[in-house]
């Protein structure tokens, strides 16, 4: 019997594959007389497409129509998922000492996480940290931590995230929302059409850094013991 994670996994993929009625809402607004015949889609449209899609062939109607309402709300929307459907939260970031961009936001979230066990207000049960270090070479290497030296790499705890068939993740407090199947982030740009419209890019090496998965709770032991939070 097919899992919510099954459906939410194959409405993923075909959306990802089969696009050509759709163009980037963003693109669409800036003329509407030539994207007349398409639907228009962004981040969240994507994730509320598949995520109510699952719930639906599932049986949960309810469910479906609930997540619709909370679309507005990408972080809303993960705290949901958890506290009403016993979903679990798992803290990403690739390097919490010397962030990429060298933005404070991302070692504030891990500090947040690790004492508060939540990403804004969605709760967390997992971290996955430390999966795509920052080298000393970097120029954002200790700009905002000059006192700790270079991060241990961790591969066990991102090995073990990449076989999640399926999450649904939030970015900088819900800017940007996404879906995520077996180590890799599925996403739509909003100011783009055809062959761009939609991505499909490893979580180890995403741009946007940290943030929180939130997954179903069947997906939860694949989870390896050491990505357990404690929270102070």
């Amino acid at each position: 019997m097919s899992s919510f994670s099954d459906y939410a996994q194959q409405k993923l993929i075909d959306l990802y594959e089969n696009h050509s009625h759709e163009v980037g809402i963003k693109l669409k607004l800036s003329d509407p007389v030539k994207y007349k015949d398409y639907e228009s889609t962004d981040c969240i449209t994507y994730a509320l497409n598949v995520i109510s899609f699952a719930f639906k062939s599932i049986g949960n109607d309810d469910a479906a129509k609930k997540s619709w309402s909370l679309g507005k709300f990408g972080t809303e929307l993960a705290k949901y998922l958890v506290d009403i459907h016993s979903w679990k939260g798992i803290y990403i970031n690739p390097d919490v000492n010397h962030p990429s961009d060298s933005d404070s936001e991302h070692s504030y979230s891990h500090h947040l996480a690790l004492k508060k066990c939540e990403y804004y207000k969605i709760p967390l049960d997992y971290k996955v940290t430390n999966y795509d270090i920052t080298p000393k070479t970097s120029k954002a290497f200790g700009t905002l931590n000059k006192s700790k030296g270079l991060t241990a790499l961790n591969s066990i705890d991102i090995t073990s995230l990449e076989l999640v068939k399926f999450g649904f993740g939030v970015s900088r407090g819900g800017q940007h929302t996404w879906l995520f199947s077996l180590g890799k982030v599925y996403e739509v740009h909003w100011d783009e059409i055809g062959s761009n419209l939609y991505e499909a890019s490893p979580l180890r090496t995403y741009p946007w850094l940290s943030g929180a998965i939130v997954i179903p709770l069947d997906q939860a032991s694949l989870l390896v013991p050491s990505t357990k939070l404690k929270c102070k």
